[in-house]
């Protein structure tokens, strides 16, 4: 009988960590599938460079990458299973830190994992990169401490901007603070604009938990109940 496969929580800080923030990153996958992650699998691997990206650019937060235990969705479960596998990593990082604040930073089904633990008392932000987000998808809870911003590129073949840009107005609607930005001619994979990606999401995940500035743009966004979709540049990202 062959074991079980397990979630797998990489990173983190040594030393006393108790009330610092900490990021979650979490990979994309597929729908329906029971075969274990690996690590070598674009979708861990895509992630892998956010984590690096951020363990470099963190000043106080500790940071996480989890490797779900298998590749699917799998809605027919009670709970879906990165849900699942979420939930317990929030649980390691809460036992960790006690209540400091956490942000989340998402790809594709990452994404849509992010806005489902969202609920979690600790959780201050999220960040989706092209996300899942089928209609109908439910909301978390509205809270004045957290903010969801949203990227999503037009070109995107593999989960819909259409949905997403749904999505983010209906966060607004219910109250929330959310801002969504499109990436002009990008596809699903973050390869486009590789650099602009990334940077992005380093700088918007850090600055959801506290530890540096969002950009100005983001900032703007979150605080301007008109601004649903705005083009977004790489002086954008970079600028404040």
């Amino acid at each position: 009988m062959s074991e079980r496969p397990q979630p797998r929580l990489r990173g983190g800080r040594r030393g006393d960590v108790t009330g610092k923030p900490a990021v979650l990153v979490l990979h994309g996958g597929r729908e329906n599938s029971t075969a274990p992650t690996a690590g070598l699998q674009l979708s861990y691997l895509r992630m892998l460079d956010m984590y690096a990206g951020l363990r470099s650019q963190a000043e106080e937060s500790a940071v996480y990458l989890l490797r779900y235990r298998v590749r699917g969705w799998n809605p027919a479960s009670h709970t879906p299973d990165p849900v699942a596998d979420t939930r317990w990593a929030l649980h390691q990082i809460s036992a960790r830190h006690g209540e400091g604040p956490i942000a989340l930073l998402g790809h594709s089904m990452g994404g849509r994992v992010a806005f489902a633990v969202a609920d979690h008392p600790q959780v201050v932000g999220v960040c989706a990169l092209a996300p899942w987000l089928p209609p109908n998808e439910g909301l978390p809870p509205v809270r004045s401490s957290t903010r969801f911003v949203i990227a999503h590129g037009t070109a995107d073949r593999m989960t819909s901007a259409a949905l997403s840009k749904v999505y983010s107005q209906r966060l607004r609607a219910a109250g929330s603070l959310a801002a969504r930005f499109e990436f002009p001619g990008a596809g699903h994979a973050l390869l486009d604009a590789p650099v602009l990606w990334h940077r992005f999401a380093v700088r918007t995940t850090l600055g959801l938990v506290g530890d540096g500035a969002l950009p100005a743009a983001i900032a703007a966004a979150l605080r301007d109940s008109a601004s649903e979709v705005a083009p977004l540049t790489l002086a954008q990202v970079l600028s404040g």
